[in-house]
């Protein structure tokens, strides 16, 4: 009888497939880059044709590297970055549009005016750029077009077209999504032309959702799970409980806290977003996240020449003190809890002195002061029980030397996923729930943690670094 897992997981830099017992123990995996262009300024796509060939390539490496086949496969997971929209045909499957990546920015001025409307829309939303992508296909037979995240495309793909779905946590970011009624907003669809046929289905996070073609897949086996990359981050924690937070380290950090069946919002900077709707019971989160953190640290290594990974790891780990040199990791933005959009980097307090390892040491402190803020933010704005440990994952956390800071200036442990990829193991487990192989409240041996990084700093030495710090890069505390 078929009993391994597979997770599909389509980032925005990276797709990666990870096949898994139900035990939770991961057999094999296999990734590949994805390829980002930027043809115009502000613009930012992908190739879904070559994410969907990617990923068959993907499964055939990990099925391969565990001996196994598709025949073995009890059930798929799906995952994926959210907010980015593609267009294609459903006759021919072909994409009739670039995949438009969450980052595009083409949308900035459709959200100023759908704001002014009375529509709460964020440029990178999906809202604000699919009337000008349906736009450009005035020629196409409407009645053949079809829209999606690209979870929607990869599931249509790997179903032969049988299966047109997303779940409401992938909805949710497009900005299409009627929190009052968990439907398809009517209201939007109608103010900007577009027939309810181009959406897809919605359907449930976890359960059947379709099934894979012999010429998709070799072999026929249920898609039993959909869900978001940070809110299947969360699960993959184990962090479904009201409080329980995580954070993702890689491009960005990002901050997630669960809040149950309660819907919050505490700020803008802060939204709050769906992390799973089963049968009905809908469960959400807010996320907060910091724009620049493995990009901040890339910027570093690459400017003052500070080597590789290692070294840059090395060299901050032989330094305890940054020697009054700091960093504001603001690459892209501040964001959460400031939402500045525009605000810019800041690296200062360099004296004669400096040398490489105060430069690494203030890169890594900056990132994990921007989390504390974060983590700061939602506890003051909230009544949320804090978990006395804080889940980090992603590949940025395979650094030691910034998980012991950040748990230190936290004053507060941390505890690291032991797969460093926690998205493959949430949509793992969601899989695994659909398809019946675990209970709608079990994650099995999924949530495994390799090490707990304990605070080497007490609760008022750690506020009073961050007090020094905020003055330095924003001039008060």
């Amino acid at each position: 009888m078929p009993e391994l897992l597979l997770a599909i997981d389509a980032g925005t830099t990276n797709l990666r497939v990870c096949l898994f017992t139900a035990g939770g123990e991961l057999l094999s995996q296999a990734s590949s880059a994805v390829r980002t262009l930027s043809p115009d300024p502000g613009r930012v796509e992908q190739d879904a044709t070559a994410i969907w060939r990617g990923t068959r390539q993907a499964i055939s490496r990990a099925l391969s590297a565990a001996g196994r086949t598709a025949h073995d496969l009890a059930a798929i997971g799906v995952t994926s970055q959210r907010t980015s929209a593609v267009i294609w045909d459903r006759i021919s499957g072909r994409p009739l549009t670039p995949l438009v990546v969450w980052s595009d920015l083409r949308g900035v001025a459709r959200a100023r005016e759908l704001q002014a409307l009375g529509v709460g829309l964020a440029p990178q939303q999906a809202a604000a750029k699919l009337e000008g992508m349906v736009a450009g296909l005035a020629d196409h037979p409407p009645e053949r077009l079809a829209f999606g995240n690209i979870d929607s495309f990869l599931i249509w793909k790997l179903t032969g077209g049988a299966a047109h779905v997303t779940d409401r946590s992938q909805a949710w970011p497009t900005g299409y999504l009627d929190l009052s009624t968990l439907a398809w907003n009517a209201r939007l669809m109608e103010l900007q032309g577009l027939a309810p046929s181009l959406f897809p289905t919605l359907c449930d996070t976890w359960g059947r959702l379709g099934t894979t073609t012999r010429e998709g897949l070799g072999a026929v086996v249920p898609i039993t799970a959909d869900i978001a990359d940070q809110q299947a981050a969360l699960i993959g924690q184990g962090c479904e409980t009201a409080g329980a937070a995580k954070v993702s380290y890689g491009t960005s950090a990002t901050f997630n806290i669960a809040t149950g069946a309660t819907f919050l919002y505490p700020g803008p900077s802060t939204p709050p977003f769906i992390q799973s709707s089963v049968g009905g019971d809908t469960r959400f989160c807010l996320e907060g996240m910091v724009y620049s953190a493995g990009s901040a640290l890339d910027w570093m290594r690459a400017r003052f020449n500070l080597g590789d990974h290692r070294r840059f790891e090395a060299l901050a780990a032989a330094t305890p003190d940054a020697q009054g040199a700091y960093l504001l990791p603001a690459f892209q933005g501040l964001g959460a809890p400031h939402g500045e959009p525009t605000r810019r980097g800041v690296i200062g307090g360099l004296d004669l002195g400096t040398r490489a390892g105060h430069l690494a040491r203030a890169a890594l402190e900056g990132v994990a002061f921007r989390v504390r803020e974060v983590s700061d933010h939602v506890a003051a704005a909230t009544d949320l029980p804090g978990s006395e440990v804080l889940k980090v994952d992603g590949g940025l956390s395979a650094n030691e030397v910034l998980m012991q800071v950040q748990a230190d200036l936290l004053a507060r442990p941390i505890a690291r996923h032991a797969h460093r990829e926690a998205t493959a193991c949430g949509a793992a487990i969601c899989a695994a729930r659909g398809v019946g192989l675990l209970g709608s409240a079990e994650s099995a041996g999924f949530v495994r943690h390799d090490r707990v990084f304990e605070p080497r700093l007490s609760v008022d030495e750690a506020q009073g670094r961050l007090a020094r710090w905020k003055v330095q890069v924003y001039g008060t505390a």
